[in-house]
């Protein structure tokens, strides 16, 4: 719409030409203040880093990506082992109770073979006493 000029002003070539140069040098102007704002964002400091160049920037954020990703694996593996300790855990409190149980079955079958071997003995005892009267009398 600048092209146009209205139709009611009547403006000679000289003012015509004033116009145009305003309007030109207002566009260069903004041009280049957009440039620099643009460059402004560009070349931000970023904090903690103000001091270093460009090359040890990128040095800088692979590091800390690495950081990370190590953290990660701490702790999944933190995680990994901690499960397994409670599985481990588990079955260790299932042997105690498993061989607290079968020292009751050893301490009931200790006194079983006590109690059946004394009753061997003592039919033992009564068949020697038996053949002895029969081959004494």
């Amino acid at each position: 719409m600048l092209h146009k000029w209205p139709m009611h002003l009547n403006l000679t070539n000289k003012e015509k030409n004033k116009i145009i140069y305003i309007m030109t040098l207002t566009l260069i102007l903004i041009f280049f203040m957009m440039y620099l704002i643009i460059q402004h964002f560009i070349n931000i400091d970023i904090e903690g880093l103000a001091n270093c160049n460009q090359d040890q920037h990128d040095l800088t954020y692979k590091n800390t990506a690495t950081i990370e990703q190590q953290q990660k694996e701490i702790n999944d593996f933190k995680k990994t082992m901690q499960a397994r300790l409670s599985t481990i855990q588990t079955q260790v409190k299932g042997f105690n109770t498993q061989i607290a149980k079968n020292k009751k079955e050893v301490a009931t079958n200790a006194t079983t073979i006590k109690s059946t071997v004394k009753d061997i003995n003592e039919a033992k005892n009564r068949k020697a006493k038996e053949l002895d009267k029969a081959a004494g009398s």
